[in-house]
């Protein structure tokens, strides 16, 4: 049991903190690797800390990784003991700290990132230090046009409008002004284009950030591009230029739910403009949706499946995505008369390859009662995102408002 990314992949959080991939749980690795030595988590502050645990190696280079990557670049993070202990762990036959993700989703039966990372990348030599990486996971700031209701002001600065609501249902508001991505720093310009071979990017949305733009142009005229593959999370809404002479490019738009429920799930989107635009994208673009499994994309799914799979058959429809936070947008929080009838319709619509992937969320839907705990939460919730954006989920989400209706919270 093992994961390749830890030994090729470098990705960064939205505010600029090194980690193996978009799924690490990094708190949980390094909470685990401060008890292992005995030392409490959350850290204690630098002036209570005793002079011999600050001079420690392991404190170094602990600060090291906290000094982001304005301060310390990739070549430095790309060994450090985050990075060292993960593979440690792997290579021993152990589950990290920092994987829980996807060791959650293989013991519900689903595929996890893990077990899709390792088809496309078998052949690496597997050893504690590697040079370089061959591959940057970059999250791109929390720069977005859109305010997703499953989403946060933390993730998203549109949201930000909103973020009383956020707040009022369990956001702890971290405000991120994107300095460490968006300014004019040495991270677009130390990496090492010569030896990357593919570039991931997820925001925010990437294309609002200039200097992505600024290093995608660059990259597009480098002699190197002939050999990358570029891959981005996106919600599709702008165009994408300055990628003609790269390898491939891999697009993955975020679907949720779709036409009037999309409009509503996914604010900001423009359900006609956002299909116009994905009929203009180039002939060498690797286009797929990718599905994010909520209680209401979830209630959603096959409208959302059978709409866009004869819209654009030839664009694949992933399932790869579910949502763990806020808890009352978890398809947990559902009542169970909705959770069965959705069960029933699923086994009955999907193929045999959809089937290989979706127990995972059928499992994970049955697997807790979120409705007794949540679900007074998620209708409040919706109508208090109602009176600060005008709108209306009794209208928009009216499938599901009328399965709802009658139904007790408890």
């Amino acid at each position: 049991m093992s994961c390749i990314l830890p030994w090729i992949n470098f990705g960064t959080n939205i505010y600029g903190r090194p980690r193996v991939c978009g799924y690490s749980d990094i708190e949980a690795q390094w909470k685990h690797m401060f008890e292992k030595r005995g030392l409490p988590w959350p850290p204690t502050k630098i002036e209570d800390t005793p002079k011999e645990i600050l001079e420690s190696d392991f404190a170094k280079e602990f600060q090291t990784w906290n000094g982001k990557l304005e301060k310390h670049g990739v070549k430095e993070q790309w060994n450090n003991i985050y990075f060292r202990e993960i593979r440690e762990s792997f290579l021993n036959g152990e589950w990290p700290a920092n994987c829980g993700r996807c060791k959650h989703v293989e013991e519900l039966g689903g595929k996890s990132k893990r077990i899709d990372e390792n088809d496309m990348w078998h052949d690496e030599n597997l050893i504690v230090e590697t040079e370089y990486p061959k591959h940057i996971d970059v999250r791109t700031g929390t720069v977005c046009n859109f305010k997703c209701i499953h989403c946060s002001p933390n993730v998203s600065s549109k949201w930000v409008e909103d973020k009383e609501v956020a707040i009022k249902y369990g956001t702890e508001y971290v405000e991120n002004d994107n300095t460490w991505i968006a300014k004019d720093n040495d991270f677009w310009n130390q990496l090492d284009i010569s030896q990357i071979k593919r570039y991931n990017f997820l925001g925010g949305e990437s294309f609002w950030n200039k200097r992505h733009n600024e290093f995608i142009k660059r990259l597009n005229e480098s002699p190197y591009a002939k050999d990358v593959e570029i891959a981005y999370v996106s919600n599709g809404s702008l165009k994408f230029k300055n990628m003609e002479n790269f390898k491939k490019v891999r697009i993955r738009l975020s679907v949720d739910c779709a036409e009037k429920a999309g409009e509503y799930f996914r604010y900001g989107l423009k359900w006609d403009d956002w299909c116009d635009n994905i009929k203009e994208f180039p002939s060498n673009f690797d286009v797929s949706f990718q599905w994010t499994c909520s209680n209401v994309s979830m209630f959603y799914l096959i409208d959302t499946y059978d709409l866009l799979r004869n819209k654009f058959p030839d664009i694949r429809f992933l399932f790869e995505n579910h949502v763990t936070e806020p808890y009352h947008m978890s398809v947990q929080n559902l009542p169970i008369d909705i959770k069965n009838e959705i069960r029933e319709n699923v086994e009955e619509y999907f193929d045999e390859e959809a089937k290989e992937v979706l127990p995972f969320y059928i499992n994970h839907m049955f697997e807790k009662d979120g409705w007794s705990e949540k679900g007074e939460t998620f209708i409040n919730y919706l109508n208090d995102l109602d009176k600060a954006r005008k709108t209306n989920w009794r209208k928009s989400l009216c499938g599901l408002e009328k399965a709802l209706s009658g139904l007790t919270l408890s």
